[in-house]
């Protein structure tokens, strides 16, 4: 069961457009999502007017909203130059960015990734001296993130602009996902943003509206689901840009496969929504078949028709595929500048594949009647 907040009368709440972009969670490895938004609003489609995130992708989804159109990209850039850090600043000094990849590069790598997990990320994040007190247990505490927000975002324009915003959120005492939707009338704010960031146990879940909230990817890392239940008419396209790679080597470590075990948790899910929208396709279409025997008037029945009364979707689904040298069980504390260009310019070549993809109806894959699927997987490095 979803909790929308604040609550408000459905026939209120206008209808959605008909592209939409979902934005998921993975901490670092949400300079891959940067990236395919800059691919993105340089094209000729440009940003649709929906976006979706959770997590990370819902800082992405902020930035991009709340931002005029001829600043969003140079913000968005702005926001991941400032979380970017350099864990072996002489060596860089002397050598320059490591390569692609190699023992250095994972050394690199790795070593980013623990003073991370070591220290935090003065932009973002920082250690709690005690992290078993506080609303809940948690390693480390988003108040930099927080207080860094307005420098990114126009909260006014985010809430009142053209571009539509939303983003989940769990609340850890029920379970239940909570959504706070712009067109719906919620304000959403730096707090808003950082209960969506909050995953457990690593970071403080923060209280909004008096309801303790956490990461909004422990309950739906791709809110796919919205998009395709919210009422319009026409063809839908909804891009997704999901962050862990659903398939994916047999680990050779202990590092290895605890980076399989979140890639498959949280991976799976996208895949688990549209195999549940891909039998509720095809229930319609077996509906549709049996109202074509009926009089004309019973078809007419709101029920039925509302049944029928389903536009066609075409889903993009951009995954990320972590280099082999990438950090393991860490790669999402890897927030070295040499990796988050890296994860940038493979966002921007794997969305430039995925809208060519589009323009390609007959390379999707057919999931059910009215519902097509393109896949596409970007490598982090080329």
């Amino acid at each position: 069961m979803d909790m929308h907040l604040p609550e408000r009368a459905a026939e209120a709440v206008p209808a959605h457009p008909r592209r939409a972009l979902v934005l998921t969670g993975g901490i670092a490895l949400g300079a891959f999502e940067a990236g395919a938004c800059a691919a993105l609003d340089g094209a000729e489609e440009g940003l649709p007017p929906w976006l979706l995130g959770a997590s990370v992708g819902a800082l992405n989804a902020a930035i991009l909203a709340g931002n005029p159109p001829e600043r969003r990209l140079a913000q968005l850039r702005r926001f991941w130059e400032v979380v970017a850090t350099e864990p072996m600043p002489f060596a860089g000094a002397l050598l320059g960015l490591p390569p692609a990849s190699g023992l250095w590069r994972r050394g690199y790598n790795q070593a980013s990734a623990l003073q991370t997990l070591l220290f935090g990320n003065p932009a973002l994040f920082r250690p709690r001296l005690l992290p078993e007190f506080g609303p809940a247990a948690s390693l480390y505490e988003l108040g930099p993130l927080m207080r860094r927000l307005p420098d990114f975002i126009d909260f006014n324009r985010l809430n009142e602009g053209e571009t539509r915003l939303t983003i989940v959120a769990t609340d850890v005492e029920s379970g239940e996902r909570v959504v706070f939707d712009t067109a719906a009338g919620a304000r959403i704010g730096p707090e808003h943003l950082a209960a969506s960031c909050a995953l457990l146990p690593l970071f403080t879940p923060v209280e909004v509206a008096g309801r303790l909230l956490a990461d909004g990817g422990l309950a739906s890392n791709a809110p796919l689901d919205l998009v395709l239940d919210a009422t319009g008419t026409g063809p839908l396209q909804c891009l997704v840009v999901e962050l862990f790679a659903r398939s994916g080597r047999r680990p050779a470590s202990l590092s290895a496969a605890i980076a399989r075990a979140g890639d498959l948790a949280f991976g799976n899910q996208t895949r688990q929504a549209l195999e549940s929208r891909t039998r509720e396709y095809r229930m319609r279409a077996l509906i549709g078949r049996l109202a074509a025997e009926l009089p004309p008037e019973r078809e007419r029945e709101a029920e039925l028709a509302a049944l029928l009364a389903h536009a066609e979707a075409t889903v993009l689904c951009l995954g990320y595929h972590a280099a082999e040298d990438e950090a393991g069980a860490g790669k999402v504390f890897d927030f070295s500048r040499a990796t988050i260009a890296d994860r940038w310019a493979a966002g921007e070549r794997g969305m430039r594949e995925g809208l060519d993809r589009l323009h390609r109806p007959e390379a999707a894959e057919v999931l059910a009647p009215g519902l097509l699927l393109h896949e596409v997987e970007a490598l982090s490095a080329p």
